[in-house]
């Protein structure tokens, strides 16, 4: 019976004492809980959002594998073209600024513009040609046209096939961020470097700049660019040159047209030009970040799917 007794206290007294560290340190309460370092509660963080069903539009119809696919828009009536990007199998993205060069106000588009894509398996219809139904200009074009300058053109009949043979989609996702995941970014355009021929077609990966820098290398101009009266704001982000060395400068005549960004297997636009930097003193091109746009774009593109 003693002994028993014994052991009780010995137990009582080491309770106490495990109790008596306990009020010294500092408790820990749910409350405390914070996301500022979820990977201690080994929450990892979800691409893009938790859920298909709380995605934004554009996400929701992102294809898991796509590649870098510009296009060519012409026009009947004019000796040049613009580059643009397909969203969706009906719309594509492009600079509304080269569209407006090629669009006579009194002209219908559907009259004389349309698309090009060089894989048959996309175009064997209409001699490899889309015509172009309605272009939607952003509504602030006319008062800031380099910080608005991105279009909406609407094919009249869409593509048959957004898959090529080696299933990967020809539609290029819209990153909804304002931040991007990458440093590096893709350019692919065409040049002209020799009158006589045909345009040539280039792959550019760009480093991104931070808005500091960019404002140094924009200072360099020995001309004023009036497009830019606001300069430079969050809404753009600014690219280098990286001397590619693939027969002409960063400052001659260029098709510049969407900035991509890819991440593992999948390709988004980032970014649409705004004005093209003609001063070979200056190495940077500035483009509009898509993420601004994404709301105007999704009510045009997608007008049926629920916001999240």
């Amino acid at each position: 019976m003693l002994k028993g007794v014994l052991f009780l206290t010995y137990v009582f007294l080491c309770f106490s004492i495990i109790g008596t560290d306990a009020d010294v340190r500092k408790s820990f309460n749910i409350t405390q809980l914070s996301a500022s370092d979820p990977a201690r509660y080994h929450a990892l963080r979800l691409f893009n959002n938790d859920h298909p069903n709380r995605l934004r539009p554009a996400l929701k119809k992102c294809p898991l594998s796509n590649m870098l696919f510009p296009v060519k828009i012409f026009s009947t009536e004019e000796p040049y073209f613009c580059p643009a990007v397909f969203i969706s199998a009906d719309s594509l993205l492009a600079s509304a600024l080269c569209l407006k060069m090629m669009q006579p106000v009194d002209d219908h588009p559907s009259s004389h513009m349309f698309v090009m894509v060089e894989a048959e398996h996309v175009f064997y219809y209409e001699g490899g040609r889309r015509y172009i139904n309605k272009i939607f200009y952003h509504p602030k074009l006319d008062d800031e046209p380099a910080y608005h300058n991105v279009a909406i053109v609407k094919l009249r009949n869409p593509i048959r096939e957004t898959i090529t043979p080696n299933g990967q989609s020809i539609v290029a996702c819209l990153w909804s961020e304002m931040n991007l995941r990458s440093d590096k970014v893709y350019l692919g355009e065409w040049f002209k470097y020799q009158p006589e021929q045909n345009a040539a077609f280039r792959w550019l990966d760009l480093p991104v700049l931070t808005k500091k820098e960019c404002r140094e290398e924009l200072s360099k101009s020995k001309a004023i660019v009036p497009e830019f009266d606001r300069g430079i704001v969050e809404s753009q982000l600014c690219v280098r040159d990286k001397k590619n060395r693939t027969m002409i400068e960063f400052c001659e005549a260029r098709s510049s047209g969407p900035l991509f960004m890819t991440l593992g297997s999948t390709v988004y636009v980032v970014g649409m030009p705004t004005v093209h930097i003609d001063d070979c003193n200056v190495h940077v091109e500035v483009f509009n970040r898509v993420s601004s746009f994404l709301d105007w774009i999704e009510a045009i593109v997608w007008p049926h799917m629920e916001m999240p």
